[in-house]
Parts: structure tokens; C-alpha cells; sequence
């Protein structure tokens, strides 16, 4: 589990460091509304499996870690309205929970994606995010695709193929 603090002190990962310390800058007012905005939609959207007992601050740490590291997918509504996120890390497929845990920066040449946090309103929104997803990480067409369920109340490594993308891309509204 995150621990209940922040992070920042505690931390060698030096691109979450910059992250938290643009979140404590009050001049980053864009950058702390949206990572706030973002942070509020998960929140509302988690079903109890996904951030456990994290708390709001480590949370907001997570989006601004992820945009800080270009693995955070946002979509919107014509209102403006957040209708889907999506976080991901590039790591190795014998890698466990413990790279995000301990906050462990993204090994680009690993062989996997794990995808870690999604969140979408409609159909519609989760094949959005997945175009953007194959457009910002197109090494996910052909590395070792990873999540975690749910199984048995515990969470669960599962391994995708990239059959997962095109079912997404399929699915009607």
C-alpha cells in the first residue's frame, strides 16, 4: 500500500520529485486544477479495487506522476467534462506490484505495459483512449500487455494480447 504521506521526501525517482513539487507551487494553477479534476473523476469513479485505501494526496501524486511521464490519457466531453482516464507504466513482465508501490520510474526498454488505471463513461471514450493510447505508446502493439483483476478477493496479474485493443476498438456505443 502508498503510504498515507507524501512521497516527495522519501523518494530518488526524480521525475515524481518534480511532479509533487509542481503540485506544492502555487503558480502551476492550471497544472494543480487539472491534476485535481482528474483526481476528483477517479475518486468518483473507483469501485473499491482499484486505489484501495490511497489517500486524496497520493492520488493526485499518481495523475501528476503520469503526465509528468506522458503515460496519462485524459478524454473529455463537448462540455469539458472528464468521460474517461487512463494511466499506464512501461516495465518487464516479471516485474510485481511493487514498481508502482515504491515508485520505481518507467523502464522504456522493459518488455511489457502494464496497464494500471482506467476509467471510462461510455464505449465511445474507451475506444478514444485506446487510439491515443496505440498513438502515444505504439510499442503496446507488440509488448506484453498487463493489468491487474480482481480474483478471489485479492488483486490478479492478468496478461492481454493485443487482441484486448481491437476488441475496444470494435465495441459499439
Amino acid at each position: 500500500m502508498i503510504a498515507e504521506e507524501s512521497v516527495y521526501a522519501t523518494t530518488d525517482n526524480e521525475l515524481l520529485n518534480q511532479a509533487v513539487a509542481a503540485l506544492n507551487d502555487t503558480r502551476n494553477l492550471d497544472l494543480i486544477n487539472f491534476v485535481d479534476k482528474v483526481t476528483d473523476y477517479c475518486i468518483e469513479n473507483e469501485n473499491g479495487k482499484v486505489f484501495d485505501s490511497w489517500n486524496r494526496e497520493t492520488l493526485r501524486q499518481l495523475v501528476a506522476y503520469h503526465q509528468f511521464k506522458g503515460t496519462l490519457i485524459v478524454l473529455s466531453d463537448a462540455d469539458r467534462e472528464i468521460a474517461g482516464v487512463f494511466m499506464w507504466y512501461n516495465c518487464d513482465k516479471d516485474d510485481g506490484w511493487s514498481f508502482v508501490l515504491n515508485w520505481d520510474e518507467d523502464n522504456k526498454e522493459g518488455d511489457s505495459i502494464f496497464m494500471a488505471f482506467l476509467f471510462a463513461s461510455s464505449t465511445s471514450a474507451w475506444r478514444k483512449m485506446v487510439l491515443t493510447f496505440i498513438q502515444k505508446e505504439p510499442d503496446c502493439l507488440h509488448k506484453q500487455l498487463m493489468g491487474s483483476r480482481h480474483r478471489k478477493g485479492q488483486p490478479t496479474k492478468v496478461y492481454y494480447t493485443q487482441k484486448i485493443l481491437s476488441r475496444i476498438l470494435k465495441t459499439k456505443d
